[in-house]
């Protein structure tokens, strides 16, 4: 967030350079010194109680054209040095504040066309933006609403109205691209096979390049890709891809499981959407469920928090394991719950 904040600042600093508003506000702050001194010579010898405070006062609201009529010009000359101080107020207040909006318009406007560098960090990378990355988009902020989200893509403009989300243009293949998108401070990055390809193989090659370009800029995120073929995964998997998803393998599975046990793929639907219903989240082993036997962590967990432990991660998922595994510290917990613990 003060990252976000000090580059917001930066860029209406440059903006206020760029249109000299700050000589502006210079001759601005002169004139105001010079017409209250004058105001103050002038206007004296008709009040005698007038300071010289009281004439700068008098100044900065007529600079600023607010005019309270506390003091107010009685003599010609008094009068003339007023109107040249409104005039010199609403002038200079116009500038800056062109200047401003100006400022705010460009920084949107770049946003938009994706030419904002990602100052943040922590934030999750979806490569490749299509109806799949829609989707993704929609269950990440659903999931979590307030975690950041960068949009790498070819396409000249992406208009995104969700507050976290923003937009990166350019090819990811590129280091210049990816670095645009701050990916070496970013914890997760899910490549999208690029659907416009002729064919699938030049599609999973085009992923495999981007997902060496991102390994090579960082290798300790954790990185996700779509295969379409599945005899790509070993190219995946030389680019140190984490998890390799082959979506028509994916839905073809769900498919069967529908075919075979007719209520299996609304559970799947359910516990893959964030929309409704129970999700199935990862968390680590409190400390205190450490050494306890499986049987006991799941009625734990089903009679603290109402969740149903599905499986242990550890060097290795292992769904509904020995109800008489040993809980470690290591351990990930994988449950289903309504809501995340």
């Amino acid at each position: 967030m003060i990252t976000v904040l000090l580059h917001s600042i930066k860029a209406l600093h440059i903006s206020l350079e760029r249109n000299n508003i700050y000589k502006l506000l210079i001759i601005g702050f002169l004139s105001l010194i010079i017409c209250s001194s004058a105001f103050y010579y002038f206007e004296s010898t008709a009040n005698p109680e007038l300071t010289f405070s009281n004439a700068l006062w008098w100044g900065f609201v007529t600079i600023t054209t607010v005019g309270y009529g506390d003091y107010y010009p009685v003599t010609p000359a008094g009068q003339i040095i007023a109107v040249i101080l409104m005039v010199l107020g609403i002038s200079a207040f116009g500038f800056i504040t062109a200047a401003v909006a100006s400022a705010f318009v460009e920084n949107k406007l770049k946003e938009g066309m994706g030419l904002m560098d990602i100052k943040f960090e922590d934030h999750i990378v979806i490569i490749g933006w299509n109806n799949k990355s829609e989707i993704i988009l929609k269950e990440l902020i659903e999931d979590n609403p307030d975690s950041k989200i960068v949009i790498i893509d070819k396409r000249e403009k992406l208009i995104l109205d969700e507050k976290n989300v923003f937009f990166v243009h350019g090819d990811p293949t590129k280091d210049e691209t990816l670095r645009k998108a701050n990916i070496e401070k970013a914890h997760t990055v899910i490549v999208v096979a690029d659907e416009n390809l002729e064919d699938d193989r030049t599609a999973d090659a085009r992923s495999v390049l981007i997902c060496l370009a991102v390994d090579k800029l960082n290798t300790n995120i954790h990185l996700i890709a779509e295969v379409l073929n599945k005899e790509n995964i070993s190219h995946f998997e030389r680019a140190n891809v984490d998890d390799v998803i082959i979506s028509s393998e994916m839905s073809s599975r769900v498919m069967v499981r529908s075919a075979l046990y007719k209520n299996v793929s609304h559970a799947l639907k359910e516990l893959l959407t964030s929309t409704y219903g129970n999700e199935i989240y990862e968390t680590k082993v409190s400390p205190e469920n450490v050494g306890m036997p499986f049987k006991n962590l799941v009625y734990n967990y089903v009679d603290k928090y109402n969740a149903v432990i599905v499986g242990i991660a550890n060097n290795g998922v292992f769904l509904n394991p020995n109800k008489d595994r040993i809980t470690e510290k290591d351990d990930i917990i994988i449950y289903i719950s309504k809501d995340k613990l």
